[in-house]
């Protein structure tokens, strides 16, 4: 399995990466809203609620900050709920709910 970092830098569109804190991290890379896109597909946390999703949004922001953070089909209230309060815009796509940080908008 690849790394976050080495997935970004590549040729491939979507994939399983390993990042630390997920057993299971499955992105894509996108064009969204007129930027480029990391889409949050699916993911476990191996310690659910101890900020492995927030330094993984720390850390592409850092490293890639004009990218924008795209998380698809939230199943989750309370994560819905860290998600708006990070500074994600909500924009269901459907009956699915999903949340948008675009690289203009500040991290809270």
């Amino acid at each position: 399995m690849t790394t976050l970092r080495t997935f970004l830098n590549g040729a491939r569109r979507n994939a399983y990466v390993t990042y630390p804190g997920f057993a299971s991290l499955y992105v894509r890379h996108t064009q969204r809203f007129g930027f480029e896109t990391l889409d949050v597909a699916n993911l476990e946390a191996k310690q659910p609620g101890r900020g492995a999703f927030t330094r993984l949004v720390k850390h592409v922001r850092k490293t890639y900050p004009r990218m924008g953070i795209y998380v698809e089909c939230v199943m989750n209230e309370r994560f819905e709920v860290k998600l708006a309060a990070m500074g994600f815009a909500r924009c269901d796509a459907g009956m699915s709910v999903c949340f948008y940080l675009s690289p203009l908008m500040e991290l809270k």
